[in-house]
């Protein structure tokens, strides 16, 4: 008796057992696992540099200077070429003078920037300005109207450093030497002394 007993407590388990597995059904058969990769940055992408040189300026008369510029760095050395643009809006505080007359200056340039040492770079650009012609070295008083504006292009070269980044990109500034003085080239608001000096003062960043 006892060993019937045992019998029908251990079928009843495996019954227990088995009705507690669940039946595989048609909807449950694994599905596969979708994975999704984030597409990868194409390689031209990081090699874009993007940004300017930025004045304001209040002294005597107001102007700003937004040049934007856009390069790509072409080698490992940290070679960076590119086209721009200079943008100078000047105007008189003073509504009562002569001189009160709003100006625009504006044109496209080309350029190059390299690496030097850490943060420092080599930089050379050729711009085209249409400007007065008293903004240029070459106006004479006594043949050309001031007020009249005409193209004219200035080639430079200088030199300066990053302020941040890895030292090839990051806010700058950098001295630039103005190579058409003094028969030719743009008298830059930025230049020390006005048209006494070639030499000119540069502010902006490249990311």
């Amino acid at each position: 008796m006892r060993k019937n007993t045992l019998v029908i407590i251990l079928i009843i388990s495996s019954l227990t057992v088995f009705a507690q597995e669940q039946i595989p059904t048609s909807g449950d058969t694994d599905k596969p696992t979708q994975v999704y990769f984030e597409k990868p940055r194409p390689e031209w992408k990081d090699k874009l540099r993007y940004g300017g040189n930025f004045w304001l300026g209040f002294f005597g008369a107001f102007y700003i200077d937004a040049s934007p510029m856009i390069g790509y760095e072409l080698n490992e050395k940290g070679t960076v070429a590119g086209v721009g643009g200079t943008f100078i809006f000047q105007g008189s505080f003073n509504r009562n003078s002569a001189n009160n007359t709003n100006n625009f200056v504006y044109g496209p340039k080309v350029f190059v920037r390299q690496q030097l040492f850490k943060r420092f770079f080599a930089h050379a650009e050729y711009e085209f300005i249409n400007a007065r012609a008293d903004q240029f070295y070459s106006y004479i008083d006594t043949s050309t109207d001031p007020s009249r504006k005409y193209w004219g292009s200035s080639p430079l070269i200088g030199a300066g450093f990053y302020q941040g980044g890895d030292g090839r990109r990051g806010s700058f500034i950098s001295v630039m030497y103005n190579l058409g003085f003094p028969n030719s080239g743009f008298i830059s608001p930025q230049s020390l002394l006005g048209s006494q000096t070639p030499i000119t003062l540069r502010y902006g960043f490249l990311f």
